[in-house]
This record gives C-alpha cells, sequence and structure tokens, in this order.
C-alpha cells in the first residue's frame, strides 16, 4: 500500500488529502479482509469486493462513500495488475452504487446580501481583525465558488486585483483562474490593510487566511466562521462552505451563465457534476419550455 500510495503522489500528483483518503478506504478494507480471515491478494476475488461493499452498507456508509471506497480498490488493484503483482484485475467488471440524485441546498440573493454583511460591524475594536478576516472570507467564497480547501492553500501572490482573478489550486494539482468582483475586492483589501498585520505574527505566512495564533487556517475553522456568520444573520439554517459555493453556481445559472463556464469556474472535470445545477433551478428549465416548446 505504501509503494501505492507513493506512486500516486509522484505519478499522479495528488494532494496528501487525497492521498489520505485513499490510505483511509484500503484500511477500512484490511480490516474488512480481517474479518474474512484475510486471503492472500492472489486469491482475492470480486465476491469479497462486493461483500466489503455490503459490509459498508450494513455499517452505514452512504452510496456515494462506497463508490469513492470502490474507486480507491480500483485504483489500488489495476496498480497491482500493471505491476505483475496479479494476474488480473478483478474491479474491472464492477459497477459503483447506485447514486441518488439530489438537488444542492441553496441561499436566496436575500439570504446571501444578509449573510454577506454578518460581519460588517465589529462589536468591540479588539474584534475588528477577525471580523474584517471572516468579512474577506465570505465575499471570495461567494464571488468565486471556491472549495474550502482550496481558499486555505490561497496566497496572498494568487491575487491579482489589477486583472480581479484569483489563481487557485484545486482538485489533482490543477491550476484555474477565477475572477472576483468589485466588493469581493474591497473585502480582501481591508483585510489585508487593516486586519491581516494584527494577526501575522512573523509575516512569512504565504497564505491570505490567518488564524488568531498568526499561522494559516485550516478548513474546519473556516466551516466555523460560516456557521457563526449564519447564526449573526438570524438565517435560522446550517450553513456551509459549500452551501455558498452551491448558491455561487445557482445564482450564475439563474442569471444567464452558460453551464460550460459554470463547470471552468468550479473546477468541475466532467459536466455531469455541474449539471446538477439544473435541477436546483427549476424557474430556468421552466423558462425554457414557455420560449422554446411550439405549444407552450
Amino acid at each position: 500500500m505504501k509503494e501505492f500510495l507513493e506512486h500516486l503522489s509522484l505519478e499522479r500528483g495528488l494532494s496528501r488529502l487525497t492521498l489520505l483518503s485513499y490510505r483511509s478506504d484500503l484500511c477500512h478494507f484490511w480490516e474488512y479482509l480481517s474479518s474474512c480471515g484475510f486471503p492472500r491478494l492472489p486469491e482475492i476475488t470480486r465476491n469479497h469486493l462486493r461483500g466489503f461493499l455490503e459490509w459498508e452498507e450494513g455499517r452505514g456508509k452512504s452510496p456515494r462513500s462506497r463508490s469513492r471506497e470502490l474507486v480507491s480498490l480500483r485504483s489500488y488493484f489495476q496498480y497491482l495488475y500493471l505491476m505483475g503483482a496479479l494476474a488480473e484485475d478483478v474491479t474491472e467488471l464492477m459497477h459503483s452504487p447506485r447514486l441518488p440524485q439530489t438537488v444542492p441546498q441553496t441561499l436566496s440573493e436575500e439570504e446571501m446580501g444578509r449573510l454577506l454583511s454578518a460581519f460588517d460591524a465589529p462589536p468591540e475594536e479588539r474584534l475588528r481583525a477577525r471580523y474584517l478576516r471572516n468579512r474577506a472570507i465570505l465575499a471570495i467564497l461567494y464571488a468565486t465558488g471556491l472549495r474550502a480547501t482550496e481558499l486555505c492553500t490561497l496566497k496572498i501572490s494568487g491575487i491579482h486585483f489589477d486583472e480581479g482573478v484569483v489563481r487557485v489550486l484545486g482538485k489533482g494539482g490543477k491550476e484555474r483562474v477565477v475572477p472576483f468582483d468589485a466588493r469581493a475586492a474591497q473585502a480582501i483589501r481591508d483585510y489585508l490593510e487593516n486586519g491581516r498585520k494584527e494577526l501575522d505574527r512573523t509575516g512569512r505566512v504565504p497564505y491570505l487566511l490567518l488564524n488568531l495564533k498568526g499561522g494559516a487556517m485550516d478548513k474546519r475553522r473556516v466551516w466555523d466562521v460560516v456557521s457563526e456568520a449564519a447564526h449573526l444573520a438570524g438565517l435560522g439554517k446550517h450553513a456551509h462552505p459549500h452551501l455558498l459555493r452551491h448558491s455561487f453556481a445557482t445564482h450564475l445559472l439563474a442569471n444567464g451563465a452558460d453551464i460550460r463556464v459554470i463547470q471552468e469556474l468550479l473546477g468541475h472535470s466532467s459536466i455531469s457534476t455541474t449539471q446538477v445545477y439544473l435541477a436546483a433551478d427549476r424557474s430556468r428549465l421552466q423558462e425554457a419550455f414557455r420560449r422554446f416548446h411550439p405549444r407552450a
């Protein structure tokens, strides 16, 4: 498994978080094999893999989690086959669990406006730096649709005010360029000029967002910021960074953006991933029907 993970890192350039996910999936598989008497690798069959997925289902794993685990196992067994450790790839004909088509939850434009204003006025001067940072977090998430991990790894050097874009490193180490609006630019400038200097203890951290100890923020803290903003805004619903990403895509679509453009902005490798937002924007579908169907 160590050699396989090194292969994913060196040959495919996968991120540390993705490697940890692969490792976790494979460890769950070894745990299952232990309960089956731990057969040698050449003795593993498709029945062992199917049994593992059924075992995971019995432990409450969702279809999406089991589908991801099968992707990890496929990559692992393909690697073993290509390296000559196995005579065949036993995952070749296996199908992923059927995933339910879910419509992503979003905020309305009015709710988003309230959320973005949650940190406008700090109650105390000592909270000013934190409020400016949090306001910048919300502004960037909604203006760009970045994932929380992408936001945490965003460097100051990746922000180009003259062009109005950020350069972000997405999944699989793929870089993409995403524009941002004037209000987001102002929120970032306010934080850089009046907030970040108070948090930057060493002056050597390249990342845009810093925690209260002066280090780079992590994804969990970004989730806390969004949740706190929802509470301050009185939204009465659970909010998280991906909710802003969903809202970013849905609002673009509702205002006429092409689905292919949204795919590029979100960094989706497949258009099918982006098309879920079509279901969220039923008004657009109804308008298209009224405009183009001959009997509408």
